[in-house]
């Protein structure tokens, strides 16, 4: 396939996904439930939440977040209690894993993505779990701290993974920054211990806003009390946990996140290779 090029799911294909991520969803939420770990519907998901009340009609995948501290809770608790039917896929789990973030991947499954072929883990059908952690009112700081993000995340990504660039030059670059990053003696290990030092450096501290490090739009705060109390919501068959100021949130990062886009821009890039397995 060349760059920049995808193949795209067909309506049945689509459906029978978000009905697995559904189902995982399920499982996730009723363990977050039962140990009173607070997440929140984020991204795409809230959006499909309170526009669609379930999945926005074109969307393939589930994103929740939560605060550090549920966060860190959770992955324990969702590995040991879930073990049986899922994988908990995180940099400070797996060995050659560069996610800051998590995914809860479903075994026995197949979700191929960019990365797979590069790395030793298999990736399932999946819903994301993102993080949230305390920032400064100072967006200077704020930017600071995600250019700091950005920076060692890729000393994460360049010793985890050596794989092919879009060009023979910057394959080389990289190749070369793998080799070097795993024959000196700081392992990568080390450089996830610093990254996630960066993303949590002001945790310690009591502040008013809150930052998704990994949004793929750059550097944006929240207001740390536009999440609790939380409300419920009816995504597709079930309730599930929506910031209290949805709204505010959703047109920070969104504008006018109401209006349908056009038919052109209603898709997402399938797998290479999707298998449902027995589901």
């Amino acid at each position: 396939m060349v760059a920049g090029e995808f193949r795209k799911y067909s309506d049945d294909e689509i459906k029978h996904l978000q009905e697995v991520e559904l189902m995982i969803l399920k499982d996730v939420v009723k363990v977050l439930d039962k140990h009173d770990l607070k997440y929140y519907m984020y991204g795409g998901s809230l959006i499909g939440t309170i526009r669609h009340e379930g999945f926005i009609p074109w969307d393939d995948d589930i994103d929740i977040i939560l605060f550090r501290e549920d966060f860190d809770k959770s992955l324990d608790i969702l590995k040991e209690e879930l073990s049986d039917k899922y994988d908990l896929i995180q940099m400070n789990y797996i060995d050659d894993c560069f996610g800051s973030f998590a995914k809860i991947s479903l075994k026995d499954t197949t979700f191929s993505r960019w990365y797979t072929d590069y790395v030793e883990y298999g990736l399932g059908i999946n819903i994301d779990l993102f993080v949230l952690d305390n920032i400064p009112d100072s967006d200077f700081i704020g930017k600071l701290h995600h250019f700091a993000y950005v920076f060692f995340y890729q000393f994460v990504i360049n010793s985890c993974i050596k794989m092919d660039m879009y060009t023979k030059f910057r394959t080389k670059m990289h190749h070369a920054a793998y080799h070097f990053l795993n024959i000196i003696p700081i392992n990568k290990s080390f450089w996830k211990k610093v990254l996630t030092k960066v993303m949590t450096f002001f945790n310690n501290k009591k502040t008013n806003r809150v930052v998704d490090c990994f949004n793929l739009a750059g550097y944006m705060a929240y207001d740390r009390d536009d999440f609790e109390p939380a409300l419920k919501a009816k995504f597709e068959d079930f309730e599930v946990r929506i910031p209290k100021n949805y709204d505010k949130l959703l047109t920070q990062i969104y504008g006018d996140y109401m209006e349908i886009p056009p038919v052109e821009k209603r898709y997402n890039a399938a797998p290479d290779v999707l298998d449902f397995g027995k589901y």
